[in-house]
């Protein structure tokens, strides 16, 4: 008797257990973060930090006076070039070979020749820096953190996402337009 009231109890007990409302599902992409811009941010800087290191040892083991900018970019101007520094209005033809810190390189990016219009135009934000560092003639070493270069892309088969870059520039022609 005793068996069949523990039987009857445990039915009960799983009957009203399966009665009850069931916890909330909170969709994945809403369950609460403490603070992920916070993390997104510290990550980024860490990130960074070890390609500037990267970049810093590179640059060490040229032995040229490379000068740093606000954004990052540093360069080294081969030859000095004539008359005013290139400003956004200008046109400018120009000669320019990139290479990984590692030494690869890539035929794709290699002795490549381009015209741009500095103030319209689609390139990569360092080379549009290192132009407005130049003159006619001009000509210097760039070393460039992935975000001033190919970026999170990068060139596929060429050069990896968030790879840092060597990219010497010669001017060939500027046209002024101002």
């Amino acid at each position: 008797m005793i068996n069949k009231l523990n039987y009857i109890l445990s039915v009960c007990l799983v009957l009203l257990m399966a009665c009850q409302d069931p916890a909330p599902q909170v969709p994945y992409n809403k369950i609460p973060k403490e603070n992920p811009t916070e993390s997104l941010i510290e990550m980024n800087k860490e990130f960074a930090a070890i390609e500037d290191s990267l970049i810093r040892a590179y640059i060490d083991s040229l032995s040229l006076p490379f000068t740093t900018t606000k954004s990052g970019l540093r360069y080294y101007i081969t030859n000095q070039g004539e008359g005013d520094t290139i400003s956004l209005a200008d046109q400018v033809t120009f000669r320019y070979s990139v290479k990984l810190l590692d030494g690869s390189t890539c035929d794709k990016l290699t002795d490549v020749v381009k015209t741009e219009n500095l103030g319209h135009c689609d390139m990569e934000r360092g080379y549009r820096e290192a132009l407005l560092l130049m003159k006619q003639s001009s000509s210097g070493v760039f070393v460039m953190p992935s975000f001033l270069a190919y970026g999170v892309i990068g060139v596929p088969k060429c050069i990896p996402a968030w790879t840092p870059v060597e990219c010497t520039i010669t001017v060939i022609e500027v046209k002024r337009d101002r």
